[in-house]
């Protein structure tokens, strides 16, 4: 039997285990849309036009949280799993053969954390 655990309930439980509040978090990170740009160009495989469209459609704090959850359950977990359980969608299906996040597995995180382009995260 697979445990698998989605992207969404693995970040509620890795804020409650660290005592941190996700607004609170989301407040202390760059709110400049230069600084949230080069982030994501250095950690998802897209051109800087691809990622000025993604400026335009969502807010900093949705950015910032895409930025906080590659890095927490991608880079520093490369392993795949939180907890023994495998974490959905999987870094196969996220991470490409660069190292970087690939355009169709943020596009599959987008969903998964179910976030509206506008929608304050």
């Amino acid at each position: 039997m697979r445990r698998i655990i989605t992207l969404g309930e693995a970040l509620r439980d890795f804020l409650k285990d660290a005592g941190l509040n996700l607004s609170d978090l989301l407040l202390a990170m760059d709110e400049d849309p230069e600084g949230i740009l080069e982030s994501l160009l250095r950690r998802v495989d897209i051109s800087e036009e691809e990622a000025r469209r993604l400026e335009l459609a969502y807010t900093p704090r949705q950015l910032n949280l895409l930025i906080l959850v590659l890095h927490i359950f991608y880079y520093a977990n490369p392993s795949g799993y939180y907890k023994g359980y495998l974490l959905y969608p999987p870094r196969e299906l996220v991470v490409g053969p660069t190292g970087k996040v690939t355009r169709e597995g943020l596009n599959l995180i987008i969903r998964s954390l179910g976030l509206t382009p506008g929608v304050s995260a």
